[in-house]
């Protein structure tokens, strides 16, 4: 039943208005003055207020700014009946948010037509609120299960929609957190219990937040945003200043929630609690969004959506703030940072040069004007980022861990692909071999073909394979060359490994050798794979297993260089004193080792020409150039044997074979190029 408040101070037209209602149905509640009204409203919540505007003690304009003003009763439906008929009046109550505006004396009708509409209006609201309100929990819903499955982050609104009433902040600064493990509380804890805990957080994290300035507050399931801006009302520090104060205090009083927590449900195994903050700095759109009764300020555009993959990143990265360069720019001096990186931002192209936080010195400038003191607590605060890092890099590596141990065991469908990991749609398994298996996967951004390659580290026997596999990202992440394979990810954790590769249809060099092999077509190989050494040599990195099977084939014909899993940085090499390999390793495969890598001696790229030259005399000649019945012989016929002549159709390359297989390092080319300009002549 509908419950209407009649609000008048005239006892004998309140008690016909009473009259009126109830006759009409509705249930009614009195008040004959302003303050006893604004009392009954909050203590019986009505449906509808009619209040009389001249009364003693608080009037009708007085009790509507009231009920606006408070959070409970702001949407009330609300009507003005007064003597009064000057548009003056009309105006102050329309303006200070009245629904409707009676003018004494009114007829029944009158009164029960404004009624009535005001009724049917607040049901269509509230049914708009409840549409929006469902709308946003399925959201909500959708997004957590997308995040369990592996899926990225979801992309915040970048532009506002068509009427849209919008405010340009064209300098803010964004900070985005949310909460770590996040579904691995909710799964160990009740409805009740979760709202309890993310309430009792948000009072914590939002007093940084509200202190340093932050304003237009949203709550998006475990998230927080804020922004910051330079315009911030008593505040002449920059945005970017305190947003940063904020987010280490965020950290600090993450960290001290954690107590609070462990302390609530202290049996309940549930995981460590910890957060990741993004930073960002640019423009910023202010849009209001939703039905009139239930608008609400929503930060949008290119800088909110950054700010939220920082946040994301935060977790892979093990960091607890994450800043973009920017930001720290426009934050001044005192900002602590550790780690820095750069971050490409999905969906964009765009590539962000973020660091890690860790502290900040507050000044004499920054305690006067406010700003949250983190200098005297700035011990807590390294201690409270560390943990929570630590927490976080936990929690990343074994999700990572227990997702990449699962696919052993996964059978796959080809005609239902579910398999998820890290934006990679797996596909099928390609084959395995030791401690490695290999995968075909998609990649979700674009439907790229990629390989993976994930290795079980574990057991003393993997632990240089795992040095191995990091390694070969690593020094692939500096070549951008069309002639060598490209890496496009890489992540590792204590007993698994992974890297996300260029996938060959086509296979490998040496799945092609044979009649249908031409002098032609081999010099074209031998030259391509000159340039991607002449990319790898520039960079300082030697090969050391230059054969047909690490040389791949691109649909188009074109090949790239691949498999570094023993490649070695000559630059660092060098500064480690480790130019020398131990005596007795061979490292490489023996029928193309150079004689310094068969004899046990250092390499340098000469050793990376001297396999190519081997390579392409079998390509040409149609044979391995030396065969032999044990590694001891082959290895001494690197040593010392004469380089055999190719068939006398290749004749006018034999020169350069030669000078590719010399013993002496030195005899040979100084470097891919001057190959390449000796190969293109003699062609």
């Amino acid at each position: 039943m509908t419950t209407i408040l009649v609000v008048e101070d005239d006892d004998a037209i309140r008690n016909n208005i009473v009259r009126l209602l109830k006759l009409e149905g509705f249930d009614t509640i009195s008040a004959p003055d302003g303050n006893a009204g604004l009392e009954r409203a909050l203590s019986f919540k009505p449906d509808l207020i009619v209040s009389d505007v001249s009364m003693p003690g608080m009037n009708g304009f007085e009790l509507l700014a009231v009920i606006r003003s408070d959070k409970a009763t702001a949407t009330l439906p609300f009507i003005l009946l007064t003597a009064l008929d000057d548009r003056e009046s009309m105006r102050k109550g329309m303006t200070g948010g009245a629904d409707d505006y009676l003018s004494k004396p009114f007829t029944r009708t009158e009164l029960l037509d404004a009624v009535n509409a005001q009724i049917k209006k607040r049901g269509r609201v509230e049914a708009v609120i409840q549409t929006e309100v469902a709308a946003g929990e399925e959201r909500l819903r959708a997004a957590f299960a997308h995040s369990i499955g592996g899926g990225i982050p979801q992309a915040f609104m970048v532009e506002a929609p068509e009427g849209a009433v919008t405010e340009q902040l064209p300098d803010a600064t964004v900070l985005f957190s949310d909460i770590r493990n996040f579904t691995s509380l909710a799964e160990k804890l009740g409805s009740s219990e979760v709202a309890e805990l993310l309430t009792e957080y948000f009072e914590r994290a939002c007093q940084p937040v509200l202190k340093n300035g932050g304003r237009n507050v949203k709550f998006i399931g475990d998230g927080l945003m804020a922004v910051f801006t330079d315009s911030a009302k008593g505040s002449p520090l920059p945005a970017a200043r305190r947003a940063v104060s904020a987010g280490l205090a965020m950290a600090l009083a993450a960290h001290e929630f954690r107590a609070w927590l462990e302390q609530r449900y202290p049996d309940r195994g549930l995981p460590p609690f910890a957060i990741g903050v993004g930073i960002h700095t640019g423009e910023v759109t202010l849009c209001q969004l939703g039905a009139v009764q239930s608008r609400e300020t929503a930060p949008i555009g290119d800088t909110v959506n950054t700010a939220a993959r920082l946040e994301a990143a935060s977790k892979e990265l093990g960091w607890t703030v994450v800043a973009s360069t920017a930001v720290l720019i426009r934050a001044g001096d005192g900002i602590l940072t550790g780690s820095s990186t750069s971050l490409a931002v999905r969906g964009k192209e765009l590539v962000v040069d973020v660091l890690e936080v860790t502290g900040l010195v507050t000044t004499m400038a920054d305690k006067v004007h406010g700003m949250a003191s983190l200098t005297e607590r700035a011990q807590e605060i390294s201690e409270a980022v560390r943990a929570n890092s630590a927490i976080t890099a936990r929690a990343v590596k074994s999700a990572l861990d227990a997702k990449l141990a699962a696919l052993k065991a996964q059978g796959f469908d080809p005609s239902v692909a579910t398999v998820r990991l890290k934006g990679y749609r797996i596909t099928g398994k390609i084959g395995s071999g030791g401690m490695t298996e290999v995968y075909l996967a998609e990649r979700e951004a674009d439907g790229l073909l990629i390989v993976l390659k994930v290795l079980d580290s574990r057991g003393k026997e993997a632990s240089e394979h795992l040095v191995r596999f990091i390694q070969e990202y690593a020094l692939l992440s500096k070549i951008d060359h069309p002639h060598v394979i490209r890496i496009y990810d890489q992540g590792f954790t204590d007993e698994h490994a992974y890297i996300a590769m260029e996938y060959f249809e086509r296979g490998d060099l040496r799945s092609h050798f044979g009649p249908d092999l031409t002098q032609q077509r081999a010099l074209r190989v031998i030259d391509e794979v000159a340039q991607a050494l002449d990319a790898i040599h520039r960079a300082g990195i030697v090969h050391r297993d230059i054969k047909p099977e690490n040389i791949m084939l691109r649909k188009d014909g074109s090949v790239a260089l691949a498999d570094f899993g023993i490649a070695k940085s000559m630059l660092k090499a060098e500064s480690m004193g480790l130019t020398q390999t131990r005596h007795g390793d061979v490292v490489g495969t023996p029928y193309y080792l150079s004689p310094e890598q068969a004899g046990g001696r250092g390499v340098t790229i000469q050793s990376d020409l001297y396999s190519l030259g081997v390579m392409m005399f079998e390509m040409l000649a149609g044979k391995r150039p030396y065969i032999a019945e044990s590694l001891e012989l082959l290895l001494a016929k690197h040593m010392n044997a004469e380089t055999p002549p190719l068939p006398a159709s290749c004749a006018h390359l034999q020169t350069v074979v030669n000078k590719l297989m010399q013993k002496d390092p030195a005899a040979r080319y100084g470097s891919a190029a001057e190959l390449l300009a000796d190969l293109r002549q003699a062609s």
